[in-house]
């Protein structure tokens, strides 16, 4: 994922109707909460790798760090540009996907963790940008993978025995999208409308029969950069929109609920990853904001869906500006007890020509602490780093 090319196929595969939509995370935190899985380099080839922070032990550990070899007559050592993982809810193994040799296939590893046991790899054929498959969440459900293959078709893969079935959805009009249920228990889709039906329809996949259930049909246009989050049930579907002021739209049973706007404090606004509190009455995202020095700082906002202010915690700052669209590889997760937020800057270390060696950490922000304690994992960069 090294090009302007890749950057804009990946805006066309996760936007629907004007409609920019991004919960991804590549961070992950064991069902425990005790550890957290998240992209590191690998400290004697550079090349990016997943790492396992032990928030008790205090420490890391590097658990994969995939390498294979070009096609061509060069046979040149090929490293994944972007991963991303997941713990599994058994909290014995952990999912972790990257991008073929080409980039035509998606690669996938299934990893014991605190077990003797082999790690397990298989791949989805016939993906024309696994790359690109990979920002979209992984959906897990019923012990099967769902993976996005073609504008209206999807492989689901069975983690036990790695049988691969493909489905068609042959009545959408155009793109579906998957994407998990907060709690790991079931899968939702966003489908594009067209004709007198236009707009963009959310709803609940059925992981045996792949058949839909719509829930709510949105006809709201919304910028770039909007993120969106939605409950276990799909009842509660929240969206932040940048501007002037940001805008947060409420959707509860269907319909808009309620709206609310909170001062953008200036700068050019764009958010990443977002979340619904485990109370569903708070929407945390990350953000990128760039101001008129061409400063852009990263960081963590938590907006409640009543009246109460907006928190905004600022993680660090880059002194030069980079590429715009950045804030998708600044992804968060949220623990299961709601109590702390995870995200790595292990990407923008990439992709940032100047970056503070300080900055690429894993950080870990206390969201029960009044003050918003914020701890730092530190990610060594390595000589060379792997670019986006």
């Amino acid at each position: 994922m090294k090009t302007h090319n890749t950057r804009n196929a990946i805006l066309a595969l996760i936007a629907l109707a004007a409609l920019s939509l991004y919960i991804l995370a590549c961070t992950s935190f064991s069902p425990d909460d005790t550890k957290v899985l998240y992209p590191a380099f690998d400290t004697n080839s550079g090349a990016i790798g997943m790492a396992v922070f032990d928030r008790t032990a205090g420490r890391s550990d590097m658990v994969l760090v995939p390498m294979a070899y070009d096609t061509d007559e060069t046979n040149a050592v090929v490293e994944p540009q972007l991963m991303r993982g997941q713990w599994l809810g058994d909290g014995r193994n952990l999912l972790i996907a990257y991008a073929g040799g080409k980039g035509e296939s998606l690669k996938l590893a299934l990893t014991p963790w605190g077990a003797r046991a082999p790690t397990r790899l298989f791949e989805v054929p016939d993906i024309k940008d696994g790359g690109n498959t990979i920002l979209a969440p992984l959906c897990v459900a019923d012990g099967w993978l769902f993976v996005r293959v073609a504008e209206r078709k999807v492989a689901r893969i069975d983690l036990k025995s790695l049988a691969l079935v493909d489905h068609e959805f042959a009545d959408a009009r155009k793109g579906v999208a998957l994407y998990p249920a907060p709690n790991g228990d079931g899968v939702f889709y966003i489908e594009e409308q067209e004709g007198e039906s236009k707009g963009t329809v959310f709803g609940r996949l059925n992981p045996k029969d792949f058949s839909r259930t719509p829930l709510l049909t949105i006809t709201n246009e919304f910028g770039d950069h909007a993120a969106f989050a939605y409950d276990n049930q799909g009842k509660t579907v929240v969206f932040l929109e940048p501007g002037d002021a940001n805008r947060l739209l409420v959707f509860e049973q269907g319909k808009l609920a309620r709206t609310r706007t909170f001062d953008a404090k200036g700068g050019k606004w764009a958010f990443g990853s977002a979340g619904l509190s485990p109370k569903g009455d708070e929407l945390w995202a990350t953000f990128e904001r760039r101001v008129e020095t061409n400063s852009v700082s990263y960081g963590l906002i938590e907006a409640p869906l009543g009246e109460e202010p907006v928190r905004e915690t600022t993680l660090f700052t880059l002194p030069q500006p980079v590429e715009s669209d950045m804030v998708f590889y600044f992804q968060a997760s949220v623990s299961h007890d709601g109590k702390t937020a995870a995200v790595a800057s292990t990407y923008l270390a990439c992709a940032a020509k100047e970056f503070n060696p300080a900055d690429c950490a894993l950080f870990l922000v206390d969201l029960s602490s009044p003050d918003r304690k914020v701890t730092k994992v530190p990610i060594p960069l390595p000589a060379k780093r792997p670019g986006l």
